[in-house]
């Protein structure tokens, strides 16, 4: 069915906001991922309330609420021209989206059809939501998100997360399968509804938040190691082009202090060019061991893949695009006998001394793990430093390490 309306200023010529339909929006400080529903309340019963769970405190949120009693069909305006300023504005500042909708479906069946331009964050939700005992299917053309000018798609990067919940799956969510209004406003939810929100989370809580706020200030997340001799890996990525200097993001082993660490660096130079470095910081002075320039290029929000691996005196790192294979070989490899302790192992974010972007600049870290069979653990959402997390393979656990200031 067309819709009744071709855009937002035509629906509010003819209808009454407060009366007919309402508009919510939230942007906690620091947030760079939105979770939004442009056909909540009676238009398609359970997406506001779903993107309302999700968002919480830590991300932006949006929701188009329709009110009437009856003819909320009549609000909907299709997600390639939905353009309501409040929610074009939110979502020219998010790095990433998930936008909640509902569907029918065919057979009654709760399910997700999950769609969109993101593909690694679709992945993610996909298999969040199995994990956690929910059907989830490739959505179909005529709802596949794939459009870049549909609203999850208009965030800085150009591609978010479209999440179809079916009739049946939204009818979860309440008691008595009852989505009506009155049932909605109660706040009353079951088991499912929680449990479908904590699943969509669980792919945003794969990463960590780094706000830079000044240049050539590092900010170190750590956690112990559990011998010298280690293999780590994260995925990271930053929120803007570098300007005026590089965006330094590092992997750190032997970890004694701000002043003794080995690093493998990847630095997003001003020209978008990704280079790969083996360093050393000994009693404070940091020294370039070996250089690699990948052919790699940087983009806003852009994510890649960096491990590092060091065993006895020998050094080892490699980079690549999140998403893609992890190349065989080394890109680089030395030796140096300068740091032996074990110490500890994380990241390190930094801006050049040189760097003149607008402050400030958002380091988004995640996937961080100790690549072994019996260690594995993962960066969860920590403004300058790690918050603790259980590993998936081990009890292992994270805490928080002061920010340092060099």
């Amino acid at each position: 069915m067309a819709d009744l309306y071709d855009d937002y200023a035509d629906l509010a010529a003819n209808e009454v906001e407060g009366v007919d339909y309402s508009r919510h929006s939230n942007t906690p400080a620091g947030a760079t991922w939105s979770s939004i529903a442009i056909h909540g309340g009676g238009i398609e019963a359970g997406s506001g309330e779903m993107a309302y769970q999700v968002a919480g405190s830590r991300m932006m949120y949006y929701e188009f609420k329709g009110l009437k009693n009856t003819g909320n069909q009549d609000l909907h305006i299709t997600s390639t021209h939905f353009d309501e300023p409040i929610c074009v504005a939110l979502q020219a500042t998010a790095l990433r989206t998930i936008s909640f909708h509902g569907y029918t479906g065919t057979l009654l069946q709760p399910e997700t059809a999950l769609g969109g331009l993101d593909p690694l964050l679709r992945a993610r939700i996909a298999t969040a939501l199995r994990n956690a005992g929910f059907a989830v299917i490739n959505a179909p053309s005529e709802i596949g998100g794939t459009d870049p000018l549909n609203i999850a798609n208009r965030n800085v990067r150009g591609e978010g997360v479209q999440l179809e919940m079916s009739r049946a799956q939204r009818q979860q969510f309440f008691p008595n399968g009852d989505t009506s209004r009155a049932m909605r406003d109660s706040g009353q939810r079951t088991a499912a509804f929680y449990a479908y929100a904590a699943a969509v989370q669980a792919a945003y809580e794969g990463y960590g938040y780094v706000s830079l706020t000044s240049i050539n200030t590092s900010r170190y997340c750590t956690i112990s190691a559990p011998s010298a001799d280690v293999d780590i890996s994260a995925t990271v990525s930053t929120d803007k082009l570098a300007s005026g200097g590089g965006h330094f993001m590092q992997l750190v082993a032997r970890w004694a202090d701000a002043s003794n660490t080995y690093l493998a660096r990847l630095e997003f130079s001003t020209t978008q060019t990704v280079i790969l470095t083996l360093r050393k910081r000994v009693a404070g002075t940091e020294t370039l061991l070996v250089q690699h320039t990948t052919d790699l290029t940087h983009a806003a929000g852009r994510r890649f893949a960096i491990r590092l691996q060091v065993s006895g005196s020998t050094l080892r790192a490699k980079a690549w695009l999140d998403g893609t294979y992890e190349p065989p070989a080394w890109q680089l490899e030395t030796t140096d006998t300068s740091l032996t302790a074990a110490g500890s192992v994380g990241v390190r974010s930094i801006l050049s001394s040189t760097n003149t972007n607008v402050l400030p600049v958002t380091a988004s870290w995640g996937d961080f793990r100790l690549r072994s069979d019996r260690q594995r653990v993962f960066v969860t959402r920590s403004a300058n430093g790690v918050s603790k997390s259980h590993s998936a393979l081990a009890d292992v656990r994270l805490r928080k390490r002061p920010v340092v200031a060099l």
